[in-house]
């Protein structure tokens, strides 16, 4: 049991001064690297919003203290990019980034950056290829036939949608069609009958 004095608690989390953190867990979890996932921007995407997002998922590490950063090149200076929380999952913590590029610099090469504990003081650098590059490496044939797999199932769901949009119509008309019939009849029920009590 530990005992500390003056320190802020927030739940199991002892903070010290700024950058010293305790944490008290109730069983052993050992430390563990973070694992990156990358994905990148598709073709798709670049020709309709003239950018690309890359996007890079860490995963399974503890504790939770981790640093990232993309950048063009190594001694180039940290990019302006996007990180969510630090979020927890079975006794460890995953954490995603993400980082906007204009298509003008598809063709650049980036590094992503992380630093944890468990894998040393210097930050792992982690070479994410240059998108421009993936897509001329893929044939075009393929793209094309998925393209018109993707088409016909579009189809496909297009009608689905359609039909179930004008049966939902009728229905309705039909309710609102019984609705007045039925109001005439109770107000020529209610009319005669106040006509029979005079």
């Amino acid at each position: 049991m530990f005992f500390v004095s003056g320190c802020p608690t927030v739940g199991p989390v002892k903070v010290f001064d700024e950058g010293t953190k305790l944490i008290v867990t109730n069983s052993v979890i050992k430390k563990k690297p973070p694992k990156p996932i990358f994905f990148l921007p598709t073709l798709e995407e670049v020709k309709q919003k003239k950018s690309g997002t890359y996007i890079c998922l860490l995963e399974d590490f503890f504790p939770n203290v981790v640093k990232t950063h993309w950048k063009e090149n190594e001694n180039s200076q940290p990019l302006a990019a996007q990180l969510g929380p630090i979020t927890m999952t079975n006794g460890y913590y995953s954490q995603v980034s993400w980082l906007t590029v204009q298509e003008e610099n598809l063709s650049k090469n980036l590094t992503y950056f992380y630093q944890h504990e468990d894998v040393g003081t210097e930050p792992v650098a982690v070479t994410v290829p240059s998108v421009l590059e993936l897509f001329k490496k893929s044939s075009p044939s393929e793209s094309c036939e998925k393209t018109e797999v993707k088409v016909e199932g579009l189809h496909e769901q297009h009608f689905a949608n359609t039909s179930a949009f004008y049966t939902y119509t009728i229905l309705l008309a039909k309710s609102a069609t019984y609705f007045i019939i039925i109001l005439f009849f109770l107000y020529q029920k209610r009319v005669a009958g106040s006509q029979g009590t005079k």
